[in-house]
């Protein structure tokens, strides 16, 4: 059990043809886009292996993608699976073609569930020792220490003050502890298993988890694994109980006439690929999941074809490659010959095959415990490090792993709650998928909060990728982040605003996104994601717009509301060569912009909003118009303590070779440089349009992080940077 499960190498032909589905990848590809799924499949081969291949995109037009579809004899017919980008909870269900129309069944069929409170229970399971896997891997990453109680095995601190230097970590420790408690609670009060075979996967989930609970002696990340694989056990339980399949994508179905019932086999989940069987009796209008002694390994985009003698014959389909080359081919054919499934017999035939019900995951730095590799992390010494950085020098910090695929044009925000750098980026040519990266300040480790799911086809696209929640109730990356997001210190979590109806929330407590709420009507236009632009204040957060409007998050309420302003007109936000800023110091914020492009450069001048007033003024900075040699402007961020905006970019180097760091002096009103040396997280061309760069007022510290995801800390010191004007 658990996520770690080694794929096979596969040559790759062409894609199989799968008949009866909505939506599935064709070969649609405009030239342009072919050449480089060409380039990327063939001139960056996978971890050495032979070539993967890029899915084709869909129309995300239609509500429902990455269906299937299946129609039989004397008008019946059936729908199942794909991601529904209009629903609450993302997932295609169970539809049958009633007298020549479509009918949503899913309501009836788990009105009609005899094990739908059972069915609940073991998914609250699955939602605890899920919680329990987040929280020992947060304090691990935070570097905490831990002793058992030999109680339950719950674990505690050898003392708390040991354990948690904060006044969080002590509640972190508790909750460890209530929830473990609480899990084994919850399983002593769940009610019998139903039959023999039911019996059988539940006792061995119980001893899993009354081994894990009696043996957790110290935090480690073999622990942490085993809590996942506990949650993944208890998932398997509640999807064996519930009305009809789990949600996939790709997975066909065919009607088989000797039994008069639809099959379904496989297909991928996004971050994990299945092999169970199921049967859908269109009489009785109820699925049931078969238990066969084994099955084909676990696939997507296969064909099922059915025999008419009671037999189904399965074919080709694709597994992950896990390749983290730069728009590399994430899926590969399955070329292990034809597979015969036997309805009456319920068996498979045709090659050796595996458990039934499992399931198949990508590996290495897609996976979480890719990230405990390394020393174990050290707060103490990381804070050592940290104490004794130079003034008005850039450090990398060189992470012990670093996240794979690159993370493009995007931000990075502080959440200073959990003490964490919080990363939503990538799209277009980038990694896709729904991961939060989240950074350790305390002890410089990255944490990946679960396993990568990637959109089908739409990966490494531009600006089309899904809307709405997907399978596992996360919203898709959009074509670029930019300054899309920011973290609500009201709401303790980050909000992303990319997505064109909804604003999403991403809980950093339980690291996943929780939430979403309703967008007003100024913040929703077509790829809002290039210029809505976010910022904390004391107002919470606040977005800018490209028609110049200002809006706030009322987290008591949880809405947006538009903030009214008088005086001078503002700007609209511009992609790329925009940025607002939060002046705490005279509860003010400071936007700047030019026009979009290198023709077009920057006039110095900075607009402000006093929060208190709602005026809006034109500042006309004393050298604005030097500050037209300032690359890049959406990465200004404010420093209380010397009352600088700091620009994240670097001037043309001067005679001697050194490129100096621009900034706004706020009291001087004023633009300035700074000599600023190190490793320039900016680069050797002064710009990066993929840097994320924040000030941790804790620490009193700039961070960057670059499209590589590689950190840079900063100790500004303005009295002996050789500030001067610009």
């Amino acid at each position: 059990m658990g996520y770690a499960r080694a794929l096979a190498a596969h040559r790759v032909p062409e894609m199989a043809e799968t008949p009866n589905r909505e939506d599935l990848p064709m070969c649609n590809y405009k030239p342009f886009v072919l050449a480089l799924s060409l380039l990327a499949a063939f001139a960056f081969p996978a971890f050495g292996q032979e070539h993967g291949y890029r899915l084709p995109d869909v129309d995300l037009h239609k509500p429902i993608i990455w269906g299937a579809t299946c129609e039989g004899p004397d008008g019946i017919g059936l729908k199942f699976g794909g991601e529904d980008q209009t629903s609450d909870d993302g997932c295609g269900h169970t539809q049958i073609l009633k007298d020549g129309k479509w009918v949503d069944l899913h309501a009836k069929l788990q009105s009609g569930n005899p094990m739908l409170s059972k069915q609940a229970e073991f998914a609250k399971m699955a939602r605890v020792a899920q919680n329990i896997g987040t929280i020992a891997r947060r304090l691990f990453l935070d570097g905490k220490s831990f002793r058992s109680r030999g109680s339950h095995g719950v674990p505690a601190p050898q003392t708390l003050e040991e354990a948690a230097s904060t006044r969080d970590g002590i509640k972190q420790l508790q909750r460890l502890d209530d929830m473990v408690g609480g899990l084994l609670q919850l399983w002593r009060h769940s009610v019998a298993p139903v039959n023999a075979k039911e019996a059988g996967q539940i006792s061995e989930t119980l001893a899993k988890l009354l081994e894990w609970a009696q043996n957790f002696s110290e935090l480690s990340p073999t622990e942490i694994d085993e809590s996942s694989s506990l949650h993944i056990s208890f998932e398997k339980i509640a999807e064996s109980l519930d009305c009809e399949p789990a949600p996939r994508a790709l997975s066909p179905i065919v009607y088989e006439p000797k039994s008069k019932c639809f099959f379904l086999f496989g297909g991928d989940h996004c971050d994990y690929l299945t092999n169970d069987t199921w049967v859908f009796d269109p009489a009785n209008s109820a699925w049931m999941r078969r238990e066969p002694p084994s099955a084909p390994p676990a696939r997507a985009n296969h064909t099922l074809k059915t025999t008419g003698d009671g037999k189904i014959v399965l074919s080709g389909g694709y597994t992950y490659t896990s390749t983290t080359d730069y728009m590399g081919g994430q899926y590969a054919n399955l070329n292990d010959g034809d597979w015969t499934y036997d309805v009456e017999k319920n068996t498979w035939s045709g090659g050796k095959g595996v458990p039934a019900n499992d399931r198949v995951y990508r590996t290495g730095p897609f996976l979480p415990g890719h990230f405990f590799q390394g020393p174990k992390p050290n707060a103490d010494e990381f804070a050592a490090k940290l104490a004794a950085l130079p003034a008005n020098t850039w450090l990398y910090t060189a992470p012990p792993q670093l996240p794979k695929m690159n993370r493009d044009w995007g931000s990075a925000v502080i959440d200073p709650d959990h003490d964490l750098i919080l990363r939503f980026s990538g799209g277009h040519c980038a990694h896709g998928g729904t991961d939060v990266l989240q950074f350790h300040l305390a002890t410089n480790r990255w944490e990946l909060p679960f396993p990568v799911e990637f959109p089908l086809g739409q990966l490494y696209s531009n600006t089309s990728y899904p809307q709405g929640w997907n399978l596992n109730h996360r919203p898709w990356v959009t074509g670029h982040t930019y300054q899309s997001y920011g973290y609500d210190p009201a709401l303790r979590k980050m909000l992303f605003v990319g997505q064109t109806k909804y604003a999403y929330a991403w809980d950093p407590e339980v690291a996943d996104w929780t939430e979403r709420f309703e967008k007003p009507e100024g913040m929703v236009y077509d790829s809002c994601y290039y210029t809505l632009t976010v910022c904390n204040s004391s107002r919470g957060l606040v977005c800018w717009t490209h028609d110049g409007d200002v809006y706030h998050f009322d987290a008591a309420r949880k809405e947006w509301k538009r903030i009214d302003v008088h005086g001078e007109k503002l700007p609209g936000s511009e992609v790329d060569n925009s940025t607002v800023a939060y002046d705490s110091r005279r509860d003010r914020l400071l936007f700047v912009r030019k026009g979009y492009g290198d023709a077009n450069t920057f006039n110095g001048e900075v607009h402000s909003l006093n929060l208190k007033t709602g005026e809006v003024m034109k500042l006309t900075p004393g050298r604005s118009a030097a500050a037209a040699k300032i690359p890049y402007l959406s990465q200004l961020r404010y420093d209380p303590q010397h009352d600088l905006l700091l620009v994240g970019a670097t001037l043309p180097p001067d005679a001697t070779g050194l490129r100096r760091t621009p900034a706004y002096d706020c009291a001087g009103n004023r633009w300035v440089s700074l000599k600023i040396g190190g490793d320039d997280p900016s680069g050797t061309v002064g710009r990066n349009v993929s840097l994320g760069m924040m000030y941790d007022a804790k620490r009193k510290l700039f961070w960057a992080v670059d499209t590589n995801s590689k950190v840079f800390v900063l100790r500004l010191d303005p009295a002996t940077a050789d500030l001067r004007p610009l």
